[in-house]
């Protein structure tokens, strides 16, 4: 079992190329105004499925929109708040219910994706629908689908009400007779797994999911099922981030974790420097650093974000760090 306080296992080398091309920053560390040195992460920041995501859905708001209509996003594309103002200046407007979505406009659907029947009832009202799923939580629902036509009571290791995990729902249980569990924490086995099958069962993992929960979750299932079919699919960018972070919160005496509040990986970004005993500060704009005693007591300072967090936001902090 490989943990972020371990190596990095060989058989990672391979995607080690891909992930290099998500790392505009590393490289840049530097000293600030009165001497402290800030170090950057080896991987932080947008990764690739997000950059796509956010691409695909400006080119469609620009070529498949009427100049005076809005494109519209099914739920925050990404979980970064300032990304997605940015994104209503160029008139993309996030939406929270398909109703909220005028017939015949033009639909965006999030990178967490999306049930199977809301995007049937869309296309039914002639609405244009752009499919900005990221391609590792499309793997994630096709594993899940694959498990439930083999039979297997499928837990998904992931936040019950994390969009990500009700789409992979809402896919697998287009299986007939598929029974599909999500579970976040060993703590809730027992009462979640109560009243369904639990002979054969098949893990998938949301892609943001922490590693050591992962494995954590999976020990704890041999010892519930007769059976047990495990697919990792912990997306590449969260596996090399969350190493990348571990690496650095060893060491610095601070680290600064930029990203939404309600980011998934941000939060196990800035939960796992703590949990090395490294102090952790999540931000979202630089202006939550101004006057952080931690921040001014520190010397040395190790910065990361999460993978739905923009360049251009992590410039920033960084422009307010080298003043300090």
């Amino acid at each position: 079992m490989n943990t972020p306080n371990q190596p990095l296992p060989p058989i990672f080398d391979s995607l080690t190329m891909e992930a290099e091309l998500e790392i505009p920053l590393e490289g840049k560390d530097f000293k600030t105004a009165s001497g402290k040195f800030v170090k950057l992460a080896k991987h932080s920041g947008f990764c690739h499925g997000v950059k796509k995501a956010v691409d695909k859905t400006v080119n469609a708001s620009t070529h498949n929109q009427p100049e005076d209509q809005p494109t519209y996003v099914l739920g925050q594309l990404i979980h970064n708040q300032q990304e997605i103002e940015r994104l209503e200046t160029l008139g993309i407007l996030t939406v929270q219910t398909l109703e909220q979505v005028p017939d015949g406009a033009n639909c965006v659907i999030r990178t967490h994706g999306a049930a199977p029947a809301l995007i049937t009832q869309a296309e039914a009202r002639g609405i244009h629908v752009t499919d900005a799923t990221c391609p590792d939580v499309r793997l994630v629902q096709n594993k899940a689908i694959e498990l439930a036509k083999e039979g297997y009571t499928v837990v998904i290791v992931g936040k019950e009400n994390h969009p990500e995990v009700i789409g992979i729902s809402a896919f697998a249980s287009e299986v007939a007779g598929a029974t599909i569990v999500a579970i976040n924490h060993p703590s809730q086995i027992a009462e979640k797994l109560a009243s369904v099958p639990k002979r054969r069962i098949g893990v998938v993992s949301q892609t943001t999911q922490m590693e050591d929960t992962f494995f954590d979750m999976v020990k704890h299932l041999t010892m519930v099922a007769k059976e047990l079919k495990v697919y990792n699919t912990i997306c590449p960018a969260t596996f090399f981030r969350q190493h990348a972070a571990a690496d650095l919160a060893k060491q610095v005496q601070l680290m600064i974790v930029i990203g939404g509040k309600n980011s998934s990986n941000t939060t196990h970004l800035a939960a796992l420097c703590n949990e090395l005993g490294t102090p952790a500060i999540h931000i979202e704009t630089a202006k939550e650093l101004e006057g952080v005693v931690a921040l001014q007591q520190a010397q040395i300072i190790g910065v990361t974000a999460g993978a739905s967090t923009p360049e251009w936001l992590v410039q920033q902090v960084l422009d307010f760090l080298k003043t300090q």
